[in-house]
């Protein structure tokens, strides 16, 4: 049973509707805020494997899921591994990411920057950059999910 049931925003899309990448970018995203680098890394390492997703991506992403550590950040609404749903903010960091591999560095700039201070900002997508760069190299393309409505979803 999930224990982030009816909490936060819901996003028009469940775990299914997703491509495997994101799928594998998601639980990732979900067992880094569950458990931290240390205690996620083998999980997330096997997920991302499974999807076709290089190791080479693990630094980045760690660095970049790293950056919502910061004193001053705020939190996105990550819900727990095993939930169908995603928020309305997990949408939106898939969203930004999908954003990076489409050349939009500024509207995943601003999808990141509700919840990141300044420095952390630019840590965040500086390594979002980078693990774009390496989904590119893998063929792995996340598509753009009607970004408006994530991001007024989100700001609600």
């Amino acid at each position: 049973m999930c224990s982030t049931v009816g909490e936060g925003r819901p996003s028009p899309w469940t775990v299914m509707d997703l491509t495997t990448a994101e799928r594998a970018m998601l639980t990732g995203v979900r067992q880094w805020f569950r458990a931290g680098t240390a205690g996620a890394m083998a999980a997330m390492r096997t997920g991302l494997n499974v999807a076709g997703v290089p190791n080479t991506a693990l630094l980045p992403l760690f660095a970049l899921l790293g950056t919502f550590a910061v004193t001053s950040a705020l939190r996105p609404e990550v819900r727990c591994p095993t939930c169908a749903k995603v928020s309305a903010d997990e949408a939106a960091l898939l969203d930004a990411l999908a954003a990076m591999q489409a050349g939009e560095a500024d509207t995943a700039a601003q999808i990141l920057d509700r919840w990141l201070p300044t420095l952390a900002l630019c840590m965040a997508t500086d390594a979002m950059r980078e693990l774009s760069a390496i989904l590119d190299s893998a063929c792995i393309r996340l598509p753009r999910r009607r970004p408006a409505r994530i991001v007024a979803l989100a700001a609600e």
